[in-house]
């Protein structure tokens, strides 16, 4: 690559992490009436954060852009997706089943949700022009090949496989934080092992293992999206889904001040989300990996 074409694709990077950052300012304006109230020490931190998390935020999404062969509505849709659906959708959908311990007011909890939307549909919109992807190519389109029976059976054994990792590292990782198993349990006691599922499955939360499940789909889901938009190799294209469930699921819980949560429940479960989501998001995406025939 030239220097003149490097010079160009970092102008372009620049270019998005300040559509990244505009779109962020603007989507905390949706939520700008609700009772949040942050400390100055809350409001520091979310200043320092907002930059970096826009970044790279903006950086994770520009790959996927880069290296779609899709153009126009159909990747600004498909960007508008992904960013939403990881970034608010994945993660509030359980904030809603766990809110008896977060204790989010209705009206911030749609605020969110409102600002993450139009955070996405502020970002795809300007980047994907950035990037020269708005107009059809004279090129047709290379069109890859209709999802096959396998697929079923894939898509049902990642699902499950999301589940086992959630609850593998919400036991491993997160429940061992004295502080987390205090926020949601009201003791800081912790059960065996097979007793702690045992008794979560059958007497405590029946229903938390079908809900889960249900996250599974929509998780894998997420997986094809992602593969059906990019064109790369297959550990490329692994990776690229890991590092964006990775990176949109655990930046803000990590590096925004959280007031709804300790700060030591928020990183149990920092580092609990960004380890799962790349363990899961690198196993979907590789097993899910269209296979293009040569």
């Amino acid at each position: 690559m030239g220097i003149l074409k490097r010079t160009s694709l970092l102008l372009r990077f620049a270019l998005a992490g300040i559509a990244m950052m505009v779109a962020y300012v603007l989507s905390t304006q949706v939520i700008g009436e609700t009772n949040v109230n942050l400390t100055p020490e809350q409001v520091s931190q979310a200043g320092r954060a907002f930059i970096f998390v826009s970044l790279i935020n903006a950086l994770v999404l520009s790959f996927l852009i880069i290296r779609s062969p899709w153009r126009g509505l159909k990747l600004i849709g498909a960007v508008i997706l992904v960013h939403f659906g990881v970034e608010t959708f994945m993660a509030q959908i359980e904030t809603l089943y766990f809110n008896r311990a977060v204790q989010m007011e209705a009206a911030e909890f749609i605020g969110i949700v409102a600002a993450g939307a139009l955070r996405a549909l502020i970002f795809a919109p300007i980047a994907v022009p950035i990037f020269g992807k708005l107009k059809q190519s004279e090129q047709s389109e290379v069109k890859l090949p209709a999802v096959g029976p396998l697929w079923d059976k894939h898509f049902v054994a990642m699902a499950a496989f999301y589940v086992v990792v959630y609850f593998m590292f919400g036991y491993f990782v997160a429940w061992q934080f004295e502080d987390t198993r205090l926020y949601y349990s009201g003791t800081t006691a912790i059960k065996p092992f097979f007793v702690h599922f045992f008794d979560l499955f059958f007497i405590e939360d029946p229903v938390i293992l079908f809900f889960q499940l249900l996250r599974g789909a929509l998780w894998t889901a997420l997986v094809i999206i992602i593969l059906r938009m990019v064109r790369a190799k297959r550990w490329e294209a692994s990776l690229a889904v890991a590092i964006t469930f990775a990176v949109f699921i655990s930046l803000p819980l990590g590096l925004f001040p959280n007031p709804y949560m300790p700060p030591m429940v928020a990183q149990s479960h920092f580092i609990e989300v960004s380890t799962s989501m790349l363990l899961y998001g690198g196993v979907a995406g590789w097993v899910l990996y269209p296979r293009v025939s040569q």
